[in-house]
């Protein structure tokens, strides 16, 4: 008899064996423990969950994902926009400051 709960392990493990030994310590604390028994119900559900059920969970997109998609692609777009006109500007300053600080060469 088990002094305490068995793990979790233990559990998945005794539900992957094909056969049971009704006299186990496991199936033994099962018959006495409502707690363990209902673990037991949520493990082998778990285990009963279809792995291309949890695949299509994974892989299927949001629905909102094209909307998401293009409202990040115009801020992209409108930011490299405000990036051109600044750097031009910038770009025109600098043009600017040399051509009145540059001393024009001596003739000889």
């Amino acid at each position: 008899m088990f002094f305490r709960h068995p793990s979790k392990r233990a559990l998945r493990e005794w539900l992957e064996q094909e056969t049971h030994d009704p006299e186990s310590t496991i199936d033994e604390h099962l018959g006495s423990c409502d707690r363990c028994a209902a673990l037991l119900d949520e493990l082998s559900e778990a285990e009963e969950y279809d792995l291309g059920t949890a695949l299509a969970a994974i892989y299927t997109p949001p629905p909102d994902l094209s909307d998401r998609l293009e409202r990040r692609v115009v801020e992209r777009l409108d930011s490299r926009v405000v990036l051109d006109v600044v750097s031009d500007l910038f770009g025109a300053g600098i043009e600017t400051s040399k051509l009145l600080l540059m001393e024009e060469p001596e003739n000889e």
